[in-house]
C-alpha cells in the first residue's frame, strides 16, 4: 500500500529556498492564497496543453483535482501498459509531495514535462523542477528526459479555436535538472527542522522578500520594526531603498527620515527641484506643499475637463482575432465629465465602457471613447498608461481609419503623474506618487479601495474579466463581475477629479 502521507511539497520546498521564515508561515500561520488573474492565465494555458496531449495520445490518465488514492493510482499507471499520457501525477519521497504537469510514455521509461505560462525559460524554473525530478526518480520512475512546456509568445490567435500553435513545446533541461536534483536532498534536510519550530525564524527583510516573487508575508514582517516618532527614511524616492544608504544608515543607527543626510539628497528629472527635502519638511511639520506654479499650469488648460482610465487584461490564451499572449487587451474605460470648477460630480456620472470576448472590442472601445470625450477640452489620466494604449490601438488593422482621431485625442490628454512630482507633496502620500496613495491626501474618506467585496486593483479587474469569460462562470456571476468593475473604473476616474479639484483649490 502506498501511502499519501507527506508533510512538505515542492511549493513549501521552494517556499523556504527563498526564506526559511516564509516557509515557516507556510506550515504553522499560512496566509489564505488569494486568487489571481495570473493562476487563472496560467489555468487556461494548462488546459490547451492537455487538450493537445489528449488529442495526440489515446491512453490518457488525468488525476488532476483528484485526492483519494492519488499517489497509488499513478503508480498503478506507471507500471501499466494501459497508459501512455498521464496528467497531475502525484509522488511521495522523503515526506515531500510532488504533483507532475505531464509524464509522457516512451520505449525506454517516461518523459516529464514542466507547464509553465511563461514565454522564456527562468533560473526559477530549474529548481522548481529539479524537485519534482528528483522524487519521481526516486520512487522509481526511470525518467528519461525533462522538459519544459512554455508559451509561444509570437503566437497570434486567428479565432479558429486552434491554439496548438500557442504552445512552445518541450524544451530540453534534462541536463540543468539533473544537475540541479544532487541539491535537493539536502534541501528537504534543512528545511525539515522548520515542521516542528514553535517560532519563526529572525530574519531581516531584504532582496529576497521580492526574488524571486514576490513574499505574501511582507506586513506581517514589516509590524514588528522599530517605529520613529516622523516616519522612515525609505520613503524617499530612488534613495531611500538604494543599498549603499541603507549600509550607511544601519552603519550610523539612522531610522529617521528628519535625521537623514542631506548629502544624499538629489534632484531627478521630472520631479520638484529639492523634492528630497521637500518631503523631509512636510513630515516634519505634518503639512503638504504646493508649488507655486500650479496656477499657471491649470489656466492653461481648456474645459470641459474629462477624466479617463482604461482597463487591460493580457489573456494568455488568446479569445480575441488577432491578438497575442501577452497582448494588453483594452476592455475598459470609465470617463467622469466636469463642465466647470465649481460643479460636483458623483460616483455614478461616468460614462462606461465594458466588453469582454466581443472580436470587434478595440474598434468598439475606440468608437465609444471618442463619442465620450467629444472633440475639445482637457483629458485627465494618471501614469500615461492610456497614452500607451491608445498609440497600439490606432496601428491595429481594425482602427487605422481612426488614427487621426485618436491622435487628435492623444493630444489633449495631460498625465496628473508629473504634475503632482513637480508640484504637490502631502505626508499622508509616504513617499509614493501613486494614485491610491495620493487620495489619502486629495479624497473623501468615504471614496476608497477598501471594500474586501469590490475590486481595488488593476490585477483585480484583469481577474474579472478572466471569471467573466470562463464558460463556467453563471449569468449571476457575470453580472456581478459587471457590476464590481464599472464600479471600480469609475472609482479610478472620480479620484482624478478629486486630485485635480485639489491642487486647483490650493490656489483659488
Amino acid at each position: 500500500m502506498v501511502s499519501n502521507n507527506y508533510t512538505l511539497t515542492k511549493t513549501k520546498i521552494l517556499s523556504g529556498l527563498q526564506c526559511h521564515k516564509k516557509l515557516w508561515f507556510d506550515l504553522h500561520d499560512p496566509k489564505k492564497k488569494e486568487h489571481n488573474w495570473i493562476l487563472e492565465k496560467g489555468f487556461r494555458f494548462e488546459n490547451v496543453v492537455r487538450e493537445n496531449y489528449s488529442k495526440e495520445y489515446g491512453k490518457v490518465l488525468d488525476l488532476s483535482g483528484d485526492w483519494e488514492d492519488v499517489v497509488s493510482k499513478t503508480m498503478f499507471a506507471i507500471k501499466s501498459n494501459d497508459t501512455e499520457v498521464i496528467f497531475e501525477g502525484a509522488f511521495i519521497y522523503l515526506d515531500t509531495l510532488v504533483r507532475a504537469d505531464v509524464l509522457i510514455k516512451n520505449k525506454k521509461g517516461w518523459e516529464l514535462l514542466e507547464i509553465k505560462s511563461s514565454t522564456k525559460k527562468q533560473d526559477a524554473h530549474i529548481s522548481d523542477i529539479a524537485i519534482q525530478s528528483f522524487i519521481v526518480k526516486k520512487c522509481g520512475v526511470n525518467l528519461t528526459s525533462v522538459k519544459l512546456i512554455l508559451v509561444n509568445e509570437d503566437f497570434t490567435y486567428t479565432s479558429d479555436g486552434n491554439y496548438k500553435d500557442l504552445i512552445n513545446f518541450e524544451n530540453e533541461i534534462t541536463d540543468e535538472v539533473t544537475l540541479k536534483e544532487k541539491d535537493v536532498s539536502n534541501y528537504i534536510k534543512d528545511l525539515t527542522p522548520l515542521i516542528d519550530e514553535k517560532d519563526s525564524p529572525n530574519i531581516l527583510m531584504g532582496d529576497h522578500c521580492q526574488k524571486p516573487y514576490s513574499c505574501d508575508y511582507q506586513e506581517r514582517c514589516k509590524a514588528p520594526l522599530p517605529k520613529t516618532n516622523i516616519t522612515s527614511y525609505d520613503i524617499l524616492p530612488f534613495i531611500g531603498k538604494n543599498k549603499k544608504v541603507i549600509k550607511y544608515c544601519k552603519e550610523n543607527g539612522i531610522e529617521d527620515l528628519q535625521k537623514f543626510p542631506a548629502k544624499f539628497f538629489k534632484d531627478h528629472s521630472g520631479y520638484a527641484p529639492g523634492y528630497h527635502k521637500i518631503i523631509q519638511d512636510a513630515h516634519k511639520n505634518n503639512k503638504s506643499w504646493f508649488s507655486s506654479g500650479l496656477k499657471d499650469i491649470f489656466n492653461e488648460l481648456e474645459f470641459p475637463f474629462f477624466f479617463m482610465d482604461f482597463e487591460t487584461v493580457q489573456q494568455g490564451v488568446p479569445i480575441i482575432e488577432g491578438t497575442k499572449p501577452n497582448y494588453a487587451l483594452p476592455f475598459q474605460w470609465s470617463v467622469h465629465k466636469l463642465e466647470f470648477i465649481d460643479k460636483k460630480i458623483e460616483l455614478n456620472d461616468a460614462k462606461s465602457f465594458l466588453k469582454f470576448n466581443d472580436q470587434n472590442i478595440e474598434r468598439e472601445f475606440v468608437e465609444e471613447l471618442l463619442k465620450a470625450v467629444g472633440s475639445k477640452g482637457t483629458i485627465f489620466v494618471h501614469s500615461g498608461y492610456e497614452i500607451t494604449t491608445l498609440n497600439k490601438i490606432k496601428i491595429k488593422d481594425s482602427c487605422k481609419d481612426l488614427t487621426d482621431k485618436i491622435d487628435d485625442l492623444i493630444v489633449r490628454i495631460k498625465d496628473t503623474l508629473p504634475i503632482v512630482r513637480e508640484n504637490f507633496y502631502s505626508p499622508l502620500m509616504n513617499g509614493s506618487y501613486s494614485i491610491k496613495d495620493i487620495i489619502r491626501a486629495t479624497t473623501p474618506s468615504n471614496i476608497n479601495y477598501d471594500d474586501k467585496d469590490g475590486i481595488s486593483s488593476g490585477d483585480a479587474a484583469q481577474l474579472a474579466w478572466f471569471i467573466y469569460t470562463d464558460p463556467k462562470t453563471s449569468e449571476k456571476d457575470k453580472e456581478l463581475q459587471r457590476k464590481l468593475l464599472i464600479e471600480y473604473c469609475s472609482k479610478d476616474t472620480l479620484v482624478l477629479y478629486y486630485l485635480v479639484k485639489h491642487l486647483m483649490d490650493s490656489y483659488v
